[in-house]
């Protein structure tokens, strides 16, 4: 509805075609607007004098202005608010005039006439199981639009969920990297049954796991990432690559300042003896132990959706894979390595050491959860990423629309002779 319904203008516009293909445009102010009439302020996003101006008119006279003021299109475009009495291919007219602004379109229709304007718009929403439901994409079971703001929920979430699977495949590449180019320095790899329980274990999982999370009860006016180039997506990827680094090398580290510590030295296969194995040692230990936690921690990281996404608590498959897998990481860390002896762990014999690398894994999570909330708390760190995206002004040509007629002064006025 009307943000402002006692300063919002609602102007009714007609027009007449006179001699030499003149057209006359007219805009008679409503003094009041119609009881029930739910109108959204299609630019609440900007400020000005015309953000108050509504347009409303019929398809005749929308087909003359389209035919004979082309000039006046970009204005009815942006400033109209009712279109009544449109045929057919009027609505269709609008749906490509509209869109040739920038503008995404949703459409409801609930009969045959509608079929193309569904067929035309961006998101079309078919409010009834006959013809009209052949033609959109989507069909409402309830058939009233009070389906549209779950739509938009819903695609909020999904594209949320969407993002969040790529990011975590993505840091899962990383730290998988990360990882392996550390113990080739070492001069040490995985083990086979290491390799398997990261990428089938504990990946895999979270990859089915995180896309289960439901869309905000809440429809949020603030709109979803929609690339992956935006500045808090590679902030937050370059941060967290960092803290991957930092954290798997501390690990390593503390493990070489240990009194019990035996430094590894590689042997050549053919001089190993029979059964013996150079990937348990205690950097290959500590280095596939504290990666194992960090897939969790990115995906615990990752399934943060506010305000688009519900918490994470509510995705009960992300909590059973969060609970299984940290349950079997914890289980292998304390667990002497003669009892699983397919994973090639060394004996860690200081349970003190053990509690130590808990301890790297807390801070490691709550540094990556500080990293995802930091954008959304800290305002100067907002500004500054935004520094780097070079944006010189609006992609969309609506919002530039609306930037020349709030600049523009006093419109519309009463008779528009304009061409």
């Amino acid at each position: 509805m009307f943000h402002d319904p006692d300063n919002a203008n609602l102007y009714l516009v007609t027009a007449q075609l006179g001699q030499d293909d003149n057209l006359a445009v007219q805009y008679t102010q409503q003094e009041h607007i119609p009881a029930g009439l739910d109108m959204e302020d299609q630019t609440n996003l900007y400020s000005g004098p015309f953000r108050k101006v509504h347009l409303a008119m019929d398809g005749a006279t929308f087909d003359l202005i389209s035919k004979y003021n082309r000039c006046l299109m970009d204005k009815v475009c942006v400033t109209g608010t009712v279109f009544a009495r449109f045929s057919p291919e009027q609505k269709m007219c609008l749906i490509d005039e509209m869109q040739q602004r920038s503008y995404s379109i949703c459409m409801c229709g609930d009969g045959a006439n509608d079929c193309e304007a569904l067929r035309h718009s961006n998101v079309g929403i078919a409010l009834s199981k006959c013809e009209a439901s052949l033609a959109a994409p989507f069909t409402s079971s309830v058939f009233n639009i009070t389906c549209v703001p779950v739509l938009l929920k819903e695609g909020q979430g999904a594209l949320e969920n969407g993002m969040a699977v790529f990011r975590f495949t993505a840091m899962y590449s990383v730290i998988q990297y990360v990882s392996v180019l550390l113990l080739i320095h070492h001069e040490s790899t995985l083990g086979d049954y290491q390799y398997l329980l990261e990428d089938l274990g504990i990946v895999l999982l979270f990859d089915f796991a995180l896309g289960y999370t439901k869309p905000s009860k809440i429809l949020s006016s603030v709109r979803p990432r929609g690339s992956l180039m935006h500045p808090f997506t590679v902030y937050s990827f370059i941060v967290q690559t960092i803290l991957v680094v930092v954290f798997i090398l501390l690990s390593m580290w503390l493990v070489q300042q240990q009194p019990w510590y035996d430094p590894f030295h590689f042997i050549r296969a053919e001089y190993l003896a029979e059964g013996e194995q150079y990937i348990s040692y205690f950097e290959t230990t500590v280095n596939f132990i504290h990666s194992s936690f960090q897939y969790i921690i990115i995906a615990v990281v990752f399934s943060i959706g506010h305000p688009h996404r519900r918490p994470m608590y509510t995705n009960i498959p992300m909590l059973v894979s969060t609970a299984l897998t940290v349950g079997f990481i914890v289980m292998i860390l304390f667990v002497p390595p003669d009892k699983i002896p397919a994973m090639e762990l060394a004996n860690i014999p200081s349970n003190s050491f053990k509690l130590l690398m808990l301890g790297l894994v807390v801070c490691n999570l709550l540094l990556s959860l500080g990293v995802e909330y930091s954008y959304r708390v800290i305002k100067p760190l907002q500004w500054l990423l935004k520094l780097f995206r070079c944006k010189k002004g609006h992609k969309n040509k609506f919002k530039c629309l609306i930037d020349e007629l709030n600049a523009a002064g006093n419109w519309p006025y009463q008779v528009d002779n304009s061409l």
